[in-house]
Order: structure tokens, then C-alpha cells, then sequence
């Protein structure tokens, strides 16, 4: 629908030269959560780890029932174009993280798995038990809740620009607050863990103030990025002000979503 020579964008420009083509505002912040974890390395690493967990289970049957006998909760898919689905998967994952450590236990220790089964089931409960892993799936759990309901504001049919403009500082403004509060998340033990005695020997992987850095670096992109993709939203009620004075006649707006 958007393309450029011959789809309905192309069509409507055709007839309105002046109209504007807005791209899905929704699909838009799936782009500004993809863009923002994904040059980050450990976090583009942490999303690949969390679509693993989904993807181990449903390779089995044998998998599955464990996880329901013991976990009684279903790991949603993941999706590369939809970050609800990330969304989803974090929350799952942070909300039964004991649970899961039992589950691959279970079928590690079970004589009747295979051995390349017990060999992922051991590489899952060291990843759950892993401070660094433990610290960015409880920053997400934190910020997921704010992306979400931004995500269901832009699947709304009743919106404009005055609206997406509001929604979006606010939702900025949670970032920020959360950016602001990262000292005193790092202290807290959800931030640090792991979920189960550490090893004697256990070498810790990410200091206090790396923590820092890596979670201000979060907040500080997912800001950028979301007021650079919606950062059009001023420039569209000003023009459309503009073409309603002087062209009265052609006021009615266009938008077309992907």
C-alpha cells in the first residue's frame, strides 16, 4: 500500500499533491524498539537468548509437557516485526524465571531426554542464573509495560496528530523516569541476581557501574528514536492548519497506514 510508483501512497498523491503519507504508527514504534536495542550488542544478544526459550520447548512435545507440568504457563512466540511479542516473552520469562530453572533442571536430569535436549536445558539455567542476563530482562520487565501501552494507543482508528503527540511525550517522559531512577535500580537485588546461589568462584560480569551505563544507554535510545520517528507529528498539524486556510476546500485529510 505504500509503495511509491504504484500502491494506494502513489494513487492518493496522484490527485492530492500536497497529501501527506504516515507510515503505521504502530509499526513505527516496532521500528524504534528494533532500532534501538539492535546496535547494542548485549541487548541485541539478550532478545535472541529470550526467542530461544520458545523455540526449545516448541521443538518437543516431551519439552512442553514438562514445561506445563511444572511451570504451568506457555512461552509466547517471538516475533522480529511485532515487539509485543517481546514484550510478552519478557514478562514471561522474568515472572516465572524459578519456574523455568526448575523445568530445565527437570529435563537435564531426566534419563529419558537426549543428550543435545539436556546439553540446551543446562546452557537455559546458566543463562537464568547469569547476573547480566538477570539485569536486562528486569530493565525490559520495567520498561515493557510503558511501550505496551503506547502500542495499543497507536492501534487505535480514532487518532491524529494532536494525539500521537501527547501519547508519545508521555510516553518519553516514563523513559525518562525510569532513566532517572537507574542508580537505585542497580542496587536492587531484582537487578543483580542470580535466581540461585551463585558458584563460590563466580566472577562477576557486569559492575554497579556498567549496569548504569547500559541501562542509560537504553533509555537514552529508545528516547531518541521515538521522538525522531514522531517528530513529524508538529510539522503535520501546522501543515494541515496551513492547507485548511488558505485551501478550505481540499481541508480533509489523508493518511494511509501500512
Amino acid at each position: 500500500m505504500r509503495g511509491a510508483t504504484g500502491g494506494v501512497q502513489r494513487k492518493v498523491q496522484d490527485v492530492y499533491g500536497s497529501a501527506y503519507y504516515v507510515h503505521c504508527y504502530a509499526h513505527q514504534l516496532n521500528l524504534i524498539m528494533q532500532q534501538a536495542t539492535s546496535h547494542i550488542p548485549k541487548i541485541g544478544q539478550f532478545f535472541s537468548d529470550v526467542g530461544g526459550f520458545s523455540t526449545f520447548f516448541s521443538k518437543s512435545f516431551k519439552q512442553t509437557a514438562v514445561l506445563d507440568e511444572v511451570v504451568a504457563h506457555r512461552l509466547p512466540g517471538a516475533s522480529t516485526t511485532r515487539w509485543n511479542f517481546h514484550s510478552r516473552a519478557v514478562n514471561t520469562v522474568y515472572e516465572h524465571k524459578d519456574e523455568l530453572v526448575k523445568c530445565f533442571q527437570t529435563i537435564r536430569d531426566r534419563g529419558d531426554f537426549d543428550a543435545i535436549s539436556k546439553r540446551e536445558a543446562g546452557g537455559f539455567m546458566r543463562m537464568l542464573e547469569d547476573e547480566v542476563f538477570c539485569f536486562i530482562l528486569a530493565l525490559f520487565h520495567k520498561t515493557m509495560p510503558h511501550v505496551d501501552m503506547l502500542f495499543n494507543h497507536l492501534q487505535k482508528r480514532n487518532i491524529d496528530s494532536v494525539f500521537i503527540a501527547g501519547i508519545t511525550q508521555r510516553f518519553t517522559h516514563s523513559i525518562q523516569a525510569i532513566r532517572d531512577s537507574v542508580p537505585s535500580l542497580v542496587e536492587d537485588e531484582e537487578y543483580r541476581g542470580p535466581v540461585q546461589e551463585p558458584p563460590l568462584k563466580k566472577r562477576r560480569a557486569m559492575g554497579e557501574e556498567t549496569q548504569q551505563h547500559l541501562a542509560i544507554e537504553v533509555c537514552d535510545t529508545i528516547m531518541s528514536h521515538a521522538k525522531e520517528r514522531f517528530s513529524f507529528t508538529n510539522h503535520l498539524i501546522s501543515a494541515t492548519l496551513l492547507q485548511g486556510d488558505l485551501f478550505p476546500q481540499h481541508s480533509r485529510k489523508f493518511r494511509i497506514q501500512h
